[in-house]
């Protein structure tokens, strides 16, 4: 049984076409997400600095609690900034490698083989270069995404405890 070529397979050119797109969208749409996230990450640091900045006295609750939101809105941003150069580095590997696939084909086509080899490898390298960058940006989200859901949860707990050592008044009986 003989090997089918690869030109006779309708799945050579989808694929040619498709995976890099596939691909370059997956990373361009993360980085649209990561982008917001890192406005919000800077607009709410620079709402805890003010609010650091104007308290009357450092050592109020409310206080401690925007130093340590304005400090882990600080991290947040720089983990969202790391996140966006993975995924604007893992897009230009896409691009390059959808280009020198591209450079291989031509060659292919006019029987230009003396660098069959390093089209492959260098599609192939740039590729998993890709790969490897928009996986590792995802995690660094995950992690940012740790770290905020941290945030609201000590939010809530300060939220709390304010509501328990709050005096209600006292509440006439109704009839």
């Amino acid at each position: 049984m003989q090997p089918t070529p690869m030109i006779d397979s309708p799945f050579v050119v989808l694929s040619f076409l498709a995976a890099p797109a596939i691909l370059t969208n997956a990373c361009t749409l993360l980085a649209l997400g990561t982008s917001n996230r890192l406005a919000r990450a800077a607009d709410r640091a620079r709402a805890s600095a003010q609010d650091v900045i104007k308290a009357a006295d450092p050592d109020e609750p409310l206080v401690k609690l925007h130093r340590q939101d304005f400090q882990q809105a600080t991290l947040r941003a720089q983990m969202l900034v790391d996140a966006l150069r993975r995924f604007y580095f893992s897009a230009g590997c896409f691009a390059l490698g959808t280009c020198v696939a591209l450079v291989g084909a031509f060659l292919d086509y006019f029987q230009i083989r003396e660098f069959n080899l390093v089209t492959q490898i260098g599609t192939l390298g740039t590729a998993l270069a890709g790969v490897g960058g928009l996986v590792h940006g995802t995690i660094i989200l995950l992690r940012e995404t740790r770290i905020a859901l941290n945030v609201l949860s000590d939010h809530h707990a300060a939220i709390t405890q304010w509501r328990a050592t709050r005096a209600l008044p006292a509440t006439p009986p109704t009839m």
